[in-house]
């Protein structure tokens, strides 16, 4: 005969303790038609009347609290003098909310190595890189994975052909997700070295980070096993929302160097006849582009 399970609330309390609330509750369960039970009965969730809403603080009857707790385990154990046919349930909680001004809100309270654990870390930073003009004019969104063979236009700034250094602002930033299951390692390969196709956002909940699209170069992901059947994976990127990674490159002659000309051509070189590139292009060293959601990226 089918199992039907008849839950009973024993007790229910909750404890506000050192800045963190925790609740606990348990229940009788027998079945409907007093057949004997297993523990394997108990937490079947195809059985009727299954375990599952009992995971909720209160079982139903605390809908405003138990917004506010996390069911993280239970004890089952049988009533001695149940004879296989009752036994009690014990539901363990723990906080997720978080202290504000005007009342709890809700926040992650999962651990490090937890599944499902995320967390997000931005380093700003500054690169140097070298160029030949300032104020150059950037290639429309369509053309950045290649840019067209055109002079960039802007302010020339190199010295017979040889660039300055100039100080580009990026952040480089590393999202750990803690999984179930083996990562996708092929997926991973095939998306490193790429910028996004579309815009991507981090973060899930509260202020989100947007990356428009081209911005974002995923340089690779570490990977590691740190329980049964759950990993690791950290995944890093650079965002550069200032060129999206183009560098400028002059135009150079069979020998590697740069076409160079003067503001009048024939005449001595000076402080208001200087040499310089003629010519300069955009390129882009990361050409391929992916939709980044075939990472499979957790946001918090």
């Amino acid at each position: 005969m089918a199992i039907s399970l008849v839950w009973v609330q024993r007790t229910r309390s909750a404890t506000f303790d050192k800045g963190k609330w925790t609740a606990v509750h348990s229940y009788l369960v027998r079945d409907a038609d007093n057949q004997d039970l297993k523990i394997s009965d108990i937490v079947d969730p195809t059985v009727t009347n299954p375990i599952t809403p009992y995971k909720d603080f209160g079982g139903g009857t605390e809908p405003t609290g138990a917004a506010y707790y996390r069911w993280y385990g239970y004890t089952i154990s049988p009533v001695q003098e149940g004879l296989g046919k009752l036994w009690i349930v014990e539901f363990n909680f723990d906080s997720t909310v978080g202290d504000a001004a005007a009342g709890p809100v809700a926040a992650d309270v999962k651990t490090a190595t937890e599944v499902g654990f995320t967390s997000i870390e931005v380093q700003t930073s500054v690169q140097t890189v070298d160029i030949w003009r300032t104020g150059a004019t950037l290639p429309t969104s369509s053309n950045i994975s290649l840019p067209a063979l055109i002079d960039i236009a802007g302010t020339k700034v190199d010295s017979a052909g040889e660039p300055i250094s100039a100080l580009l602002p990026i952040q480089t930033i590393n999202v750990r997700n803690v999984k179930y299951g083996r990562p996708d390692y092929a997926t991973i390969l095939a998306a490193a070295g790429s910028r996004n196709v579309e815009d991507f956002t981090l973060g899930s909940t509260g202020q989100t980070f947007l990356c428009v699209e081209s911005s974002l170069l995923f340089v690779g992901a570490n990977t590691s096993r740190i329980g049964p059947n759950q990993y690791e994976i950290n995944y890093q990127f650079s965002y550069d929302p200032t060129t999206y990674h183009l560098r400028q490159q002059p135009l150079r002659d069979i020998d590697q160097r740069a076409s160079t000309t003067r503001v009048t051509p024939g005449s001595a070189i000076s402080a208001a006849n200087p040499e310089q590139a003629n010519v300069v292009y955009w390129k882009q060293p990361f050409p391929s582009e992916v939709d980044f959601t075939v990472l499979g990226i957790v946001n918090t």
